[in-house]
């Protein structure tokens, strides 16, 4: 007994040693030297034009009623902003209202690079915003108003750093495709799918398409000191499921022992408190194998030793944050109910909404036979319209990767780079069809505060950050189409 248990507490030390050692050979690659010297926009002139942009409430249309007036507005305005951007390139208007620009390269031997932005953006009630919504005001630095950081901001910089590089007067190797949809903002189906059926048809293949997605965040969230920069290479898919119960309706003076409400409450607290299985997908894998090196000594000796202390590390991230847990599991966020029109009835049915988000490597149907399980036979489940399964994997070993996290390295010094599978949806999802390097990065360094404010009251866009986004575009397309 003894012996088996100084061998026990053996093997336990050889293990810890093991994991130490392994601790400290994650160091971080030596940085390759860049002899970039960097180059300025003006942060006024910026400012000025993504506030006009602002001004034009280019938001979605989803129903009858609604106008796409203001798009053709925007057009005029982007026109008008960028004149050579527009002059020398080849615009199509795809569906009436996306916008497709060619910039020709004179090597036809490469394949074309695509920035993607996208036009629209989601409604903006006045009631609580410090300034209107659509004023484009700019106050302490900031550019307020809907769609200034998603996107127009990363479209206004997108199309800067163009337009500079063509002022230039240096002709492009690469050709350039800038695609912007005008309803990702609903489901993307009338504008970049359409972009990208149209490229299809004209046999064009892609190098590799930039989209929004990424993020730039303080590092101390993981024990890294300076910012993190991490690269979208994929996106958990989506699916809306109804949840729904019918029972026998009446007066609510008198209600049946099992009402259409009362079940439909029950079916979405099961569905909310029963989980799918968490999973280290290979995109998580890999964000946490960039990131390692850069830790401090405690983060780093458990983040290398995941596949050791995986069990720990599971619980820990499905209960600390929504962000940490939305990386290794599918979720369930209930979002809408409905069920009688008045106060004193009981309603034949009842109805509730579970958006759901799928990790990467289940399915649609992974998550339906799950819900089904949960919630049993007395309440019916469906899909509800839009629904998408998650994307491919970009390339990660592919030279355009080495490009943008190379250009992320050169105009953001100190960041540390990394892939990771991105938790929401973009156009770029449809972009697989013309390549496998189908990249989201938002080179806008934004705060829990102003993450909270996109969709919401009082987004805004700080104006150094704009100017130094426009520089990473015009650096990328320096480096990879010149």
């Amino acid at each position: 007994m003894e012996y088996a248990l100084w061998s026990l507490l053996g093997l336990i030390g050889a293990l810890i040693i093991v994991m130490i050692v392994r601790t400290i050979l994650a160091k971080p690659a030596k940085e390759t030297e860049t002899d970039y010297k960097g180059i300025e926009f003006d942060q006024e002139e910026m400012g000025k034009k993504l506030a006009g942009a602002v001004q034009i409430p280019t938001v979605t249309v989803i129903k009858e009623g609604m106008s796409y007036e203001p798009f053709l507005q925007y057009h005029k305005y982007l026109e008008h902003t960028f004149p050579l951007v527009f002059k020398k390139g080849q615009v199509t208007k795809i569906n009436n209202y996306s916008l497709l620009i060619k910039i020709e390269g004179s090597d036809s031997s490469l394949l074309p690079a695509g920035f993607l932005a996208h036009q629209d953006v989601v409604p903006a009630p006045a009631e609580g915003w410090d300034v209107p919504p659509f004023s484009g005001e700019i106050v302490d630095g900031f550019v307020y108003g809907r769609g200034s950081m998603d996107m127009k901001g990363q479209m206004i910089a997108v199309l800067s750093g163009l337009e500079r590089l063509l002022e230039g007067g240096k002709e492009l190797k690469r050709t350039i495709y800038c695609c912007f949809g005008h309803d990702e903002e609903y489901t993307g189906t009338e504008g970049a799918f359409n972009i990208v059926k149209h490229l299809a048809e004209q046999g064009v293949k892609l190098e590799y398409v930039v989209d929004e997605g990424g993020i730039v965040l303080d590092g101390g969230i993981v024990g890294i000191k300076g910012k993190l920069a991490l690269i979208g290479i994929c996106e958990k898919g989506y699916v809306d499921i109804g949840l729904e119960v019918e029972k026998e309706g009446g007066h609510a003076s008198s209600p049946t022992a099992r009402t259409a409400v009362g079940m439909l409450c029950e079916a979405v607290y099961d569905v909310e408190t029963t989980p799918m299985k968490a999973r280290w997908t290979q995109p998580t894998k890999d964000m946490f194998k960039a990131l390692a090196p850069y830790m401090n000594p405690l983060f780093k000796f458990f983040i290398v030793n995941r596949d050791i202390l995986s069990p720990l590390l599971k619980f820990v991230f499905t209960k600390v944050h929504p962000i940490t847990k939305s990386l290794i599991c599918t979720t369930f966020a209930p979002t809408m109910l409905s069920g009688a029109t008045a106060p004193n009835v009981l309603p034949p049915k009842a109805f509730a909404n579970v958006n759901c988000r799928i990790n990467i490597n289940e399915t649609i149907d992974d998550v339906v036979a799950h819900i089904k399980k949960v919630v049993g036979k007395n309440v019916k489940v469906s899909i509800q319209p839009g629904s998408i399964n998650p994307t491919e994997v970009s390339n990660i070993t592919s030279q355009a990767y080495k490009e943008l996290t190379g250009t992320i390295k050169e105009v953001f010094p100190g960041y540390v780079t990394a892939p990771y599978p991105f938790i929401a949806a973009t156009d770029a999802k449809y972009y697989y069809a013309l390549t496998k390097n189908v990249y989201r990065f938002t080179p806008f360094y934004v705060t829990e505060e102003d993450q909270a404010r996109i969709h919401a009251i009082n987004e805004r866009c700080s104006v150094a950050d704009l100017a130094r986004a426009a520089e990473f575009f015009h650096r990328l397309m320096e480096r990879t189409c010149l």
